[in-house]
């Protein structure tokens, strides 16, 4: 029998999406930029390689996600001191702004999806849910073999 697990995990993952987008309508970001406003507030400072590696997204793709983001003012990049061929992301006094709409429709969907669930529970989950992403971690990151 097969196991639903991870399509429950993607169908979750969706189900998110889903509802900051109807949380934050009237934020002038789309969904998919909520998790680099939430990083960047969080972790200012950070890297780029840093901040790809952190929410898992290839470093083309986050590289065009704060090109728009700079462009539009929520977070500015500057060439890191110790080494010049790394850039640092900092958010901006916009990103702060709206950060904590954005954090919390992300706390508020997760309580309510844990809504029932004991502190063993969410602990346990936890547990395995940090197990499921090392295991998926440790896949992306091997080296790539054969293929087309």
């Amino acid at each position: 029998m097969r196991s639903r697990t991870l399509g429950n995990i993607m169908r979750i993952s969706r189900c998110c999406h889903t509802y900051r987008k109807k949380q934050l309508k009237q934020c002038p970001l789309n969904p998919s930029q909520h998790i680099y406003i939430s990083y960047a507030c969080r972790f200012p400072g950070c890297s780029q390689e840093q901040f790809a590696a952190a929410i898992c997204i290839d470093k083309t793709t986050v590289a065009h996600q704060l090109n728009r983001l700079e462009e539009a003012g929520y977070i500015k990049r500057q060439v890191s001191p110790e080494d010049g061929r790394c850039r640092r992301i900092y958010p901006t006094e916009q990103s702060y702004a709206i950060y904590p709409a954005v954090h919390g429709a992300f706390e508020a969907f997760t309580e309510h999806i844990l809504e029932g669930l004991t502190q063993e529970d969410r602990a346990e989950l936890s547990r395995l849910t940090e197990i499921l992403y090392q295991n998926a971690l440790h896949l992306i990151q091997e080296p790539k073999t054969g293929g087309c």
